[in-house]
């Protein structure tokens, strides 16, 4: 067989979790990849983008009762008019069967794809008063927290990122960039970023950050869970 670049390799699970083929182990995989990778997210929204209009688009096809006739003679069952819905149901799933059948051959061709190992550290961090919402996805392959939102600001400060173990000490993970969605996470405090542990922002003096502990309330908080 000949051997499919990456970049088909995607597009084709792109397309598997966009159709719905996914399930179990492979399915959280790929949602674990739709979080550390924005191009693959991307791909995936592509995909449901261009299959939603087909799905839509089919017609309804009702069988002739000649058809119906003949499938009742052969199983001796008397004849009976199927529903409406149930008729519209029969065409849109010999639809969506078709469309499905289209991607089979792709689909088959395809090496099996590669996707991250191992759990994705996860957490929606949330202001002490509430209001700004901040979610917070670890990337273990390349050791970089990724943020979906601005960080909070502050006059002469910049905002801290901290995580907090189960035993309850901060440790300090640097300083959260201004307009940067990633930051990145120095080996010996990877460990730290699992499930039941805390994340937390303190805006700090940047001058002499990191800090050995926080100087301030936080104002951003947030478990971690992984997936």
């Amino acid at each position: 067989m000949v051997e499919m670049p990456e970049d088909q390799d995607r597009d084709g699970l792109a397309a598997e979790l966009a159709l719905g083929l996914l399930d179990g182990a492979d399915r959280a995989a790929a949602l674990r990849l739709c979080l550390s990778d924005p191009a693959f997210a991307r791909r995936v929204e592509q995909w449901q983008l261009r299959l939603s209009p087909m799905l839509t688009a089919v017609p309804a096809a009702e069988p002739s009762s000649r058809v119906w006739n003949a499938i009742a003679a052969r199983i001796g069952a008397p004849v009976a008019a199927a529903p409406r819905g149930l008729r519209a149901w029969r065409a849109a799933a010999l639809g969506a069967g078709a469309l499905a059948a289209s991607l089979a051959l792709f689909v088959a061709m395809r090496p099996a794809p590669t996707v991250p190992d191992g759990s994705m550290a996860v957490s929606q961090m949330s202001g002490a008063e509430g209001g700004a919402i901040m979610a917070v996805a670890f990337d273990p392959r390349r050791g970089v927290l990724r943020f979906d939102a601005g960080s909070p600001t502050g006059t002469g400060k910049s905002p801290e990122l901290w995580v907090i173990p189960k035993d309850g000490v901060p440790r300090s993970l640097g300083l959260i960039q201004a307009g940067s969605a990633e930051m990145p996470v120095a080996d010996p405090m990877r460990p730290f970023l699992k499930s039941g542990a805390t994340l937390a922002i303190t805006m700090e003096d940047p001058a002499t950050a990191p800090h050995q502990a926080p100087s301030a309330a936080p104002v951003m908080t947030g478990k971690i869970s992984e997936i």
